[in-house]
């Protein structure tokens, strides 16, 4: 049975990885300035952060319509037999559900949908060792289980340079009374089965990164193996140094650096870094 993978452009996977693994990716919407975009298609990170900054109306983002992810599983089912569908948390959108509602659509075909419990390189990164595990010649239900035991052990932890955006998008309900202190504080957050928690606040982006870094080595040893993705908004150059950093900590990890995408931009805001272990999957034995 050959086996195709979707995800959405939430994912935030580099477009030479999606391509080489053949993984499609479904855009969200982004509507900034009275103009809607689909991420990643009509409208690139550059393009983006350059419209953010530049002023105007608070973007906002919808998921894909169920036609969307129809149009694009009937396109991938004249290639393959089997989809599997992975997506952003539900915590945090309506993505999974159009998802859902498309695959009872489609009754007569084989698609799962997963959700990650996660986003940004956290859902790529399960993507992309779905799409691995295909290649190696695992089963549907195989590569399933395989991403179950995954999505709870990735960790997740971003600063935020400004806490502007996540407050105005409404999207993180728990942290709205940290929201009523000084708008000035850099928190630490991190993702737990798909929720957003506080780990901790900080006054200086300095400190941020530090704590960053320091609370992400915690969490790992020397060896550990995976992907590891240092993300970033419009913060390439901190971005690089974490990169540098984590990869004299953790020599056995793959290291993956890039620009988060409009679709999480819009509710972060310029200025926030992630670092993101997705682990590696173990072989299976036969």
């Amino acid at each position: 049975m050959k086996i195709g993978i979707v995800t959405d452009s939430t994912s935030d996977l580099p477009q030479e990885l999606a391509s080489k693994f053949d993984i499609e990716v479904v855009p969200l919407q982004v509507s900034i300035n009275d103009q809607n975009y689909r991420d990643g298609v009509d409208l690139s990170s550059t393009q983006f952060y350059r419209k953010l900054i530049s002023g105007g109306s608070l973007p906002t983002t919808s998921q894909p319509s169920p036609g969307v992810f129809v149009e694009c599983y009937r396109a991938l089912l004249k290639k393959v037999d089997a989809i599997l569908s992975i997506h952003l948390t539900e915590a945090l959108s309506g993505t999974i559900r159009s998802a859902r509602i498309a695959r009872e659509m489609m009754p007569e075909a084989n698609i799962q949908v997963i959700d990650s419990h996660s986003t940004s390189m956290g859902l790529g990164g399960l993507a992309l060792e779905a799409a691995r595990a295909v290649s190696r010649g695992m089963r549907m239900d195989e590569i399933i289980k395989l991403l179950e035991s995954l999505r709870e052990k990735v960790r997740f932890l971003v600063t935020l340079d400004t806490l502007e955006f996540i407050r105005r998008s409404g999207r993180v309900n728990a942290l709205q009374a940290f929201f009523g202190s000084i708008l000035q504080i850099k928190p630490l957050l991190k993702m737990v089965h798909g929720k957003v928690e506080l780990v901790e606040r900080v006054r200086s982006r300095r400190e941020a990164i530090g704590k960053l870094l320091s609370e992400f080595k915690s969490q790992l040893t020397a060896e550990s193996e995976g992907i590891i993705a240092v993300m970033h908004t419009v913060a390439e150059a901190e971005a690089e140094k974490l990169k540098a950093v984590v990869q004299e900590a953790f020599k056995n990890a793959e290291i993956i650096v890039n620009q988060a995408g409009p679709a999480l931009g819009t509710h972060v805001g310029p200025g926030a870094l992630a670092l993101i272990l997705v682990p590696k999957a173990a072989p299976v034995l036969f």
